[in-house]
């Protein structure tokens, strides 16, 4: 299924509090398909906009001539605009606002309610009579709901957007997508697949298993050597975490915290690499499972480049949360593990399914 479902509403009033949060009020293809007199009937006075893949591909500089044709229509009626973005380019951002002819607020991260709350004082309008309009549930739509700004979320206009964005935010954003289908409205009566019998979720829960089997492979090793595992009559730890904080010169002390500190990436590697081998087999023979398809070295080399990423990641992740905690070390190891491995299992769906097996799903 498409992350964006296509041209329709949802029902709200319908959805459990915590979903409703992050959902649209309608959907729409591309920002031109919103009528602006549908806005003004409906008691809109001020249109809210995001700026990358909504009013123009990302870190473009031209705008297109039907979206500034579209935005002059909307003043004939009477509507005010104002561009929200959080952009680090405020050069590139006053320069698309003068063309267009319209203010912008520029302030923290969405959905920070700051630059909403913000943009309804400077019109001295109410939330119910602006409306939001962006491509991103997370940032756009989330912003817009918890400022009480009901929000249209259109189909982003280009594929290239920010790594972060494309690899983190895009993955939950077709998961919470794929869950909001149950009270979407379709304008054009196709609707859109259950979230339950959806292709991506079964890959998904497998996915998940499979992670599952790994991390207890994983963890259950690596907790091994770092807490319970001896070496010359000492800690594995302490020997490994002593020979990292001599050779690298460390100004550390060498007590029982900042020893296991310092071993803590050392013997990281062996159980992941243990944890790699099994969840490439367990997924090309169950997770994103062809028949036609036969395993190759070139298959197996993208499975451990993601793989490796995504250590990567899961790693300096959790040990950067274990290195600002100050409790127990069974405590700040959950903790720190859990993390890191959130933000690695994103990273690895997101990559195995598209970059190391997308050649074999099936259209």
């Amino acid at each position: 299924m498409r992350r964006h479902p296509g041209i329709g509403s949802y029902e709200r009033d319908r959805m459990p509090g915590a979903i409703r949060r992050v959902s649209p009020a309608s959907t729409i293809h591309r920002i031109i398909d919103i009528d602006p007199q549908v806005l003004v009937d409906q008691g809109k006075r001020l249109v809210l906009l995001d700026v990358d893949n909504t009013l123009l591909p990302w870190k473009s500089k031209e705008i297109p001539p039907d979206v500034a044709a579209w935005v002059e229509r909307g003043r004939e009626l009477g509507l005010q605009h104002c561009i929200l973005s959080n952009t680090r380019h405020p050069e590139r951002l006053e320069d698309l606002a003068g063309r267009l002819g319209i203010p912008f607020e520029r302030a923290k991260f969405k959905p920070s309610r700051e630059m909403y709350v913000a943009a309804l004082e400077r019109f001295h309008v109410k939330p119910e009579q602006a409306v939001m309009v962006g491509d991103q549930l997370f940032t756009d739509v989330l912003g817009a709901n918890r400022s009480g700004i009901d929000a249209i979320w259109v189909q982003r206009l280009d594929r290239r957007e920010f790594l972060g964005t494309k690899l983190f935010s895009r993955t939950l954003e077709r998961l919470v997508g794929m869950m909001l289908s149950r009270w979407f409205v379709s304008a054009d009566g196709q609707g859109t697949r259950s979230f339950l019998k959806s292709r991506v979720l079964g890959q998904l829960i497998r996915f998940a298993i499979v992670g599952a089997v790994c991390t207890v492979v994983d963890l259950g090793l690596h907790f091994w050597l770092l807490g319970r595992a001896q070496w010359g009559g000492m800690p594995l730890s302490h020997a490994i975490g002593g020979w990292v904080i001599d050779t690298l010169g460390l100004s550390w002390p060498k007590d029982p915290g900042h020893l296991i500190d310092a071993a803590w990436i050392p013997t990281k590697v062996g159980p992941v690499a243990l944890a790699i081998l099994t969840s490439y087999l367990l997924n090309f023979a169950w997770t994103f499972r062809d028949e036609k398809a036969k395993p190759s070295a070139l298959q197996a080399g993208r499975f451990y480049l993601v793989a490796l990423v995504g250590l990567l990641i899961s790693t300096l992740v959790s040990f950067g949360i274990k290195r600002a905690l100050t409790g127990s070390f069974e405590r700040d190891f959950a903790l720190a593990s859990l993390v890191g491995m959130v933000a690695g299992f994103l990273w690895n769906f997101n990559g195995q399914r598209i970059f190391t097996f997308g050649a074999h799903r099936k259209p």
